[in-house]
């Protein structure tokens, strides 16, 4: 077991104790990730689209967390490159000084703003690695809280480059609650922005009519969106579905696509074997 973490008087958001779960998965697909892409690439870069201040407290405990940009760097074979964007001034403040503290000598690039409007300068600091180093491979994570944190645009440019993603759908806490009153409005392009298309539309009320899930629709929609641009066949079932810790609920998916098999298989290690209770990446 690793040590509590004390309090260093910099801000930790308060998350529910599902997170640890997701922050469990997140470092294990790093680690395997990174130490089995070492001598295949060039080199490795890691990017998190919303990347906090670096630690979470879990709510009603005193316990913090190291979170995904700190979870990232933890890991034995770090990766060559990380790029940390945050849009909260006070949370990626708080990023920055743990990681200057704690994270010496490691190629860290900051970006201060939405991952939405500043997806061409995460681009531009993968390429100018890129100009380095020929050969590539780059892992994103992507957490929004809520389905307007992240647009599909944002996805389809960061997929120009040679990137595998880890993205969390928010299918239960925010779209299957939403969807009917407000998202399906012809004047609401939420769910038009974060699959990069309004044909979602029609085809949940094809979906609907067979009796399925907007869950699983959703999920199975977007897998169709990755699908076109070029990443793996994907399906709900290969998700990591979260559900809160008090009643059981369902509140998001996480979805892996990579464009390479291997990746799947990876993905799906880490999903039979990561137990947060365990610290088994740590």
């Amino acid at each position: 077991m690793t040590a509590p973490i004390t309090d260093d008087g910099l801000i930790a958001p308060e998350i529910g104790p599902w997170g640890e779960q997701k922050y469990g998965l997140l470092q294990g697909y790093a680690r395997v990730f990174a130490t089995s892409m070492k001598r295949k690439w060039g080199a490795r870069v890691y990017v998190d689209l919303f990347a906090g201040s670096g630690r979470s407290t879990i709510r009603d405990t005193n316990r913090v967390l190291l979170a995904s940009p700190l979870l990232a760097l933890e890991i034995p074979d770090r990766f060559d490159r990380y790029i940390f964007c945050e849009k909260d001034p006070q949370k990626i403040t708080a990023l920055e000084k743990r990681v200057r503290r704690d994270y010496r000598n490691v190629d860290i690039r900051f970006i201060s703003g939405d991952a939405n409007e500043e997806v061409r300068k995460i681009a531009g600091e993968i390429r100018e690695y890129g100009k380095i180093k020929k050969r590539f491979l780059t892992f994103c994570f992507a957490d929004p809280w809520k389905l307007e944190n992240l647009r599909f645009s944002t996805i389809e440019q960061l997929a120009e480059l040679y990137v595998d993603f880890l993205i969390l759908i928010p299918t239960g806490m925010d779209a299957a609650r939403n969807v009917e009153h407000v998202y399906i409005r012809p004047d609401n392009k939420t769910l038009d922005e974060f699959v990069g298309t309004p044909k979602w539309r029609e085809a949940w009320r094809n979906a609907e009519s067979r009796k399925e899930t907007f869950d699983s629709f959703l999920t199975n929609f977007y897998a169709t969106r990755m699908e076109q641009l070029g990443y793996r066949e994907h399906a709900a079932e290969q998700t990591q579905l979260i559900r809160s810790t008090e009643k059981n609920l369902p509140l998001y998916r996480l979805a892996f696509f990579s464009r390479h098999e291997l990746g799947q298989q990876f993905w799906k290690e880490v999903k039979k074997y990561v137990n947060p209770q365990l610290d088994l990446w740590r």
